[in-house]
């Protein structure tokens, strides 16, 4: 789910997802960032800016399927996060270190080593972007081809 949320697949106006955070985190001030999947909640909520929120909804999606597909009920993940590290100004000023972990209805806790993201566009100000409006109107406008 994590290398899904922050793929080149999802690009908005200014950046990428990875590019959204960094730079939202960044104008914020905080180095930590959790994404909520379950709950499409993100923490700190003054980063709950689209289309970071947008495209996490589409992560809850992706494990519905994958535990349909696997044998397992919708409910059987309790809590599915991705914990996010935006290191100081330094050589690694574009990088996010993301910590996936998931729970299961029987109280599993299942983490995977750091993952290595890196944002790629130049630095922008996401907090100026397009209101929740004009973002669903450009979504769908892209899909009736209006």
């Amino acid at each position: 789910m994590t290398k899904s949320y922050f793929s080149t697949l999802r690009y908005y106006e200014s950046g990428y997802m990875a590019d959204w955070l960094l730079n939202a985190a960044r104008n914020l001030r905080v180095d930590k960032v959790t994404l909520d999947i379950l709950n499409s909640t993100i923490d700190p909520a003054d980063m709950e800016k689209l289309p970071l929120l947008y495209h996490l909804k589409d992560l809850k999606n992706i494990l519905d399927k994958e535990l349909s597909k696997n044998g397992f009920a919708e409910n059987y993940i309790i809590s599915a996060k991705i914990k996010v590290e935006i290191p100081g100004n330094s050589i690694y000023s574009r990088t996010l270190y993301c910590y996936p972990e998931l729970i299961d209805i029987d109280g599993n806790y299942y983490k995977i080593e750091r993952m290595v993201e890196q944002a790629y566009e130049k630095p922008f100000d996401p907090l100026k972007q397009k209101s929740l409006l004009s973002f669903l109107f450009a979504k769908a406008k892209g899909l009736f081809k209006i």
